[in-house]
């Protein structure tokens, strides 16, 4: 085998036959053939490499050109997307960063930097190989794609197979002339680095929990080689860790499984789009029976048990299908670079990297807007739970206040024991206690209107109390949702929360026990001053009458029998008319007063149930009134509150949506635009 294509084994485009690979081996070990054979090599690879590249460096100049008329429409979207994403994504979260500002903001500057301004020395394809987990298999992969099993050097094998020692995170791998490993950066003289037009710059990071700051290092990539063993990290736990990176159309998801058929992948493949996850190939190899091809034939590479071993373990790893599917991702074929050919290449490829890294900015602005969507919802429905609690203790109050404090039975028995006072208060009883009715009446008042009912209502204060103090706490429970880490704190105000404290501290917070008998002692001092009082004055009036008509009847009875008439009577006849006009007077205003006293008692009794008419609709406006001031004023504030909250988020969120399309829009636009 020549010494290019020994170097390049991995990179297999046909099977060798063990006599001609036996008779490449012997010609290695004839250093006189050998020469003579390298040199016939290297001349027909030489015109091989020169005609692959005039025609690769044609179509790379094509593409180069039509991505540098681009170029300024990316790095004009790159600072208005870079602009946005403070406004829809926060500073720093608990993710690893993957939804944070800083992350995305950084990783377009170094994509804007390396558009407008790239480097000679740092024309590589940057591609990042990663595993799911320790057991995946990324060691073993890239030492099968590295390894050379013909060298005589014992440093590049050692520090190859070694490298991960002394390391912690990742490892920067580049192509140099000579092995060595330095602060995290291992060159090597790998052959693999240098096959296609841009050298290929390799990042490998053992497991995505390796470190929390691994999400810049993952996603600024060029190309992303996802590594995943079946067997210990199934397929939801995979989606769960790594969606953000199954959702770059540059990431190659590499199932450690040689044997898993087209079926099983085309299975996996939809089973991922159902999550969201759409990653530009899925691949399934062995990175361990590669390696172990590889070690076979440098442990002896003249035995043909040996080259045979290889050619099975390493075609049936099927690791030679990543060189062809990663060539297809950078866009390149395997051919010499030109200067010319590897600028334009390195722009097309950095375009493409920065249109991703775009679209992926804007997909994790996407579901920072979608979460936020949810928070709000969240925090309405919190709210609106709270505004429940308020209508179900409305509900539950007036029935237990209003009906089953039995306020028309009290009502009815009251009016019941004062009509049968003012009953037993006959006309002759009230003469003699006429100075005393005020005082009689208002003392019944006090003692039997309404008695009953407002210990009950005393009772129920007591009850408030408790559903204040349950609602107050499940108001501030709700609160103190909002401060946890996993809600948004746009809806964390100190002012709200300031203001309920206050309101639970105010004078006014607290439930008397006369909080709901107030309307009782109005109505009932409303009685005593008004309608007892008029009661009173008329049983006044009433006993006047009767005194003034007693007086006037002897009066009239006097004027007949001794004062001058226009009639002339008999002195018998005069003396009884006088006395039966006298009597006349005086029955008919006894009869007037029994009357008149008669119809203030009525008058009284229809009042006091006018009076207890009111005193129903004063009792529901109270119980309301307490209920909206004290029992529920802490939760009906923070529901206010927090919907005033929501209206302000919302109107945010629609901006940023509004701005977000657009610049999707813009996005899809310059990679419907970029050449393929």
């Amino acid at each position: 085998m020549p010494p290019c294509l020994a170097a390049r084994h991995h990179v297999l485009r046909t099977i060798f036959s063990l006599r001609d690979l036996s008779i490449e081996l012997s010609v290695l070990r004839d250093p006189k053939q050998s020469r003579s054979f390298t040199g016939r090599w290297r001349n027909a690879s030489s015109y091989t490499k020169a005609y692959s590249s005039s025609s690769a460096q044609t179509s790379n100049d094509s593409l180069g050109k039509k991505a540098s008329s681009s170029k300024r429409e990316v790095s004009a979207l790159l600072h208005r997307i870079s602009a946005f994403l403070p406004s829809a994504l926060s500073g720093s979260t608990t993710d690893g960063g993957i939804r944070s500002s800083q992350l995305w903001s950084e990783l377009l500057s170094e994509v804007d930097t390396d558009l407008c301004s790239p480097s000679e020395a740092h024309l590589s394809a940057r591609v990042v190989v990663c595993g799911a987990d320790q057991w995946a298999g990324s060691h073993e992969l890239i030492t099968a794609l590295l390894e050379n099993p013909f060298t005589t050097d014992e440093a590049y094998s050692d520090i190859l197979r070694n490298r991960w020692k002394n390391q912690s995170t990742y490892l920067t791998i580049d192509h140099r002339s000579s092995t060595s490993l330095i602060n995290g950066t291992l060159t090597i003289p790998a052959s693999w680095l240098q096959q296609y037009p841009l050298p290929i710059q390799l990042t490998e990071i053992p497991s995505l929990s390796s470190h929390l700051s691994l999400p810049k290092t993952l996603l600024k990539g060029d190309v992303l080689i996802l590594l995943c063993n079946p067997l210990t990290t199934p397929l939801p736990t995979l989606i769960s860790t790594a969606q953000h990176i199954l959702q770059r159309p540059n990431t190659i998801l590499v199932l450690t499984a040689a044997s898993a058929s087209e079926h099983a992948l085309d299975h996996i493949s939809k089973e991922l789009a159902a999550a969201n996850c759409t990653p530009g190939k899925i691949l399934a190899m062995d990175p361990i029976r590669a390696l172990e091809a590889v070690s076979a034939l440098k442990s002896d590479p003249s035995s043909p048990a040996a080259i045979q071993r290889y050619q099975d373990n390493f075609m049936g790893s099927r690791i030679s299908l990543l060189g062809d599917v990663l060539a297809g991702m950078l866009g390149v074929k395997d051919s010499g670079p030109t200067s010319s050919s590897s600028s334009s290449l390195f722009l097309a490829i950095r375009t493409r990297s920065a249109l991703i890294q775009m679209q992926s900015a804007l997909y994790a602005s996407a579901r920072s807007v979608s979460q936020a969507r949810a928070a709000i919802d969240r925090v309405f429905i919190g709210a609106s739970e709270l505004q429940s609690q308020v209508e179900e203790v409305r509900a539950r109050t007036d029935r237990e206040v209003l009906v089953e404090s039995g306020i028309d039975e009290a009502l009815l028995r009251g009016s019941k024991e004062m009509k049968a006072l003012l009953d037993s208060l006959t006309w002759l009883k009230m003469i003699w206690r006429v100075d005393e009715i005020d005082s009689l009446v208002s003392s019944a008042l006090d003692r039997h209107w309404c008695r009953e009912l407002e210990n009950q209502l005393i009772l129920q204060t007591g009850r408030l109390g408790s559903t204040q103090a349950s609602l107050t706490s499940s108001t501030f429970s709700q609160l103190a949702k909002l401060r946890s880490p996993s809600s948004s704190p746009a809806f964390h105000s100190p002012i709200l929360d300031n203001h309920l404290r206050q309101l639970r501290h105010s004078p006014t917070y607290a439930l008397t026990p006369d909080a709901l008998t107030r309307p009782i002692q109005a109505r009932r001092s409303q009685l005593t001053k008004h309608t007892t009082t008029r009661l009173h004055r008329e049983a006044q009036n009433a006993v006047l009458g009767v005194f003034g008509g007693m007086f006037g009847g002897a009066g009239v009875g006097w004027w007949f029998a001794f004062g001058e008439s226009a009639l002339s009577v008999g002195a018998g006849s005069e003396a009884g008319t006088a006395l039966g006009a006298g009597a006349l007077v005086a029955v008919a205003s006894i009869r007037w007063a029994v009357g008149k006293w008669e119809r203030a008692k009525r008058k009284w009794v229809e009042d006091a149930d006018r009076v207890g008419q009111g005193l129903k609709r004063d009792l529901k406006v109270t119980l309301e009134r307490g209920i909206e001031k004290n029992v529920a004023v802490v939760p009906m504030a923070a529901y206010e509150g927090l919907r005033e909250l929501v209206g302000k988020q919302q109107e945010e969120i629609d901006v940023v949506r509004s701005d977000l399309i657009s610049m999707q829009a813009d996005v899809e636009a310059l990679e419907t635009a970029r050449p393929s």
